[in-house]
């Protein structure tokens, strides 16, 4: 088994010892994913349906859009949300507090400061947790839950098996690839994602390769249980193409998508910091999400698409019809409205992801340019590519990960030419969004890996020759004191003079007692 996992002693890993680990993480991810849909979607059956009488709109894997009708009991709707939300609170401080909140950031600020250090018990922790809020009516995305879940097996399995803080990072990474790409069965999509969101301006890209491993076994299970059909279904051709004012509509869609992720970051972070500074006891931590639920509950029997997930109202305003019929107002307010019932959920402490509904927001901004639009006779196509490129644009430049989003909002609908009308609307909003960013534990850069230590060596010193009848161990090329003292004997030559180049940070330096790996 020890040929089959990554050495803890190895400065680089071949993609060879990583496929083991992977296929291991990414089987556990998906079957997560299965149990998050399944006990999702029972408790949004048993709760909101049968209890409160409030049927929300569904995804094509969840049986497909179906018309929104008024709750025969509108008085229960508020109190199924908040009963939820006492449960899910209660649990998740009684066992795992950490499950509390949206999961992805969680996960990234476990991968830079303590990759092996996620407990087990997260993962069932934050499973029903956030099956309860989100089944009650609680606005919050399934993505962060299940980044978390499959996150911290990746860390368990780091920990087990004795692997080093970089190999932890990169197990608890693949591990968060591989349950967005699951739940959303979106594998490219989420092992891209895997490399893009540790950080704000860069991206690592040697993790791609084994979150890919991951990110695809996840998706075959997951699909094994619910099909491998898009999340958003299949969609043909509405309309004659993309024309010249298509194209700039798009660029219009992603001006409003960007002012739309700003407000939807900034909103949510005036919620939860306010709520983090000022609730502090056990109590007060269980009322807030309570009383929050409340106020979503009454906002979501005024606006379609605030209570759940709202991924089944994604794939209605796809519909051209549907979308032709609304009101503008009404269209207006679904990205408002799931902006505030987001904060008020996810930011009171509530378990959920903030992912998703950064999605739903930018579909909804997609289908009122679409609509704005359709009014002065710009649109050729119908409402479709403006809400998934609304998508795109509206969480892409705020994750800083518009590569992965793009690409994971084209599998959702699973069309491949949204990518470029994508790219102009992503383009477009990032002018917008400037350096807002929804997850705040991301870092800035990747940090610079330390040298190896053979190339400690500078050029001018000559190699020791090695001849068959004196054999010289490999571990006696280069000296190592371990005391802290020089080498024994006059440093002359040229190997004494300094060596140019970047200077690398103490705690960058690699000790003998441990494995070479980048500074956190």
């Amino acid at each position: 088994m020890a040929r089959l996992f990554p050495s803890p002693e190895a400065s680089t890993d071949p993609l060879s010892r990583w496929i083991a680990p992977a296929l291991l993480i990414g089987v556990v991810a998906g079957l997560g994913a299965v149990a998050l849909f399944g006990l999702l979607h029972l408790c949004t059956v048993l709760l909101l349906e049968d209890i409160a009488g409030f049927r929300p709109y569904l995804t094509s894997a969840e049986g497909g859009p179906r018309d929104l009708v008024p709750s025969e009991r509108p008085w229960a709707v508020p109190l199924v949300a908040a009963g939820g939300a006492l449960l899910a609170t209660a649990f998740a401080l009684w066992l795992a507090p950490e499950a509390r909140g949206h999961g992805t950031d969680a996960a990234i600020a476990a991968a830079h400061h303590d990759p092996a250090g996620m407990r087990g018990r997260v993962t069932v922790v934050k499973l029903v947790a956030s099956a309860l809020t989100i089944g009650s009516g609680g606005s919050g995305g399934t993505e962060g839950p299940a980044a978390q879940i499959s996150a911290a097996f990746g860390s368990v399995i780091a920990r087990r098996t004795g692997m080093s803080r970089r190999q932890a990072r990169t197990a608890l990474v693949i591990g968060l690839a591989a349950g967005v790409g699951a739940i959303f069965q979106a594998p490219l999509g989420g092992a891209l994602l895997g490399a893009e969101l540790l950080y704000r301006r860069d991206m690592d890209a040697r993790v791609l390769p084994k979150a890919l491993v991951a990110a695809c076994a996840g998706w075959l299970v997951f699909g094994a249980f619910y099909g491998f059909a898009p999340v958003l279904g299949r969609h043909g051709t509405d309309g004659p193409g993309f024309g010249v004012g298509d194209f700039a509509l798009i660029a219009v869609t992603g001006l409003l998508c960007g002012l739309a992720g700003r407000l939807y970051t900034g909103t949510f972070y005036a919620v939860h910091l306010r709520a983090e500074a000022r609730v502090r006891s056990v109590p007060a931590r269980i009322a807030a999400p309570v009383a929050a639920a409340l106020l979503v509950g009454v906002l979501g029997l005024l606006v379609p698409g605030v209570l759940g997930t709202g991924y089944g109202l994604m794939e209605a305003l796809t519909d051209r019809e549907l979308v032709a019929g609304l009101p503008v107002l009404l269209l207006l307010a679904i990205p408002l409205a799931k902006i505030a019932g987001t904060a008020l959920t996810v930011g009171s402490g509530g378990s959920g992801g903030i992912f998703g509904p950064c999605m739903v927001v930018g579909a909804g901004t997609g289908a009122l340019a679409w609509r704005l639009g359709e009014a002065l006779h710009l649109p050729s196509a119908g409402p479709l590519p403006y809400v998934v490129v609304g998508m795109a644009a509206c969480l892409g430049p705020v994750a800083n990960a518009p590569l992965g989003v793009l690409v994971m909002a084209t599998e959702l609908v699973a069309d491949a030419s949204l990518l470029g009308p994508g790219i102009l609307a992503v383009l477009c909003a990032s002018a917008v969004t400037g350096r807002t960013t929804l997850y705040r534990s991301q870092q800035e850069r990747r940090p610079p890996e330390p040298p190896e230590p053979e190339a400690t060596q500078t050029p001018s010193t000559p190699a020791p020759t090695l001849t068959p009848n004196t054999p010289t161990p490999a571990r006696d090329l280069i000296h190592r004191p371990t005391d802290g003292a020089p080498p024994e004997g006059p440093a002359t030559g040229p190997a004494s003079e300094p060596v140019t180049g970047p200077a690398v940070p103490p705690m960058a330096q690699p000790s003998p007692a441990a494995p070479a790996c980048a500074s956190d």
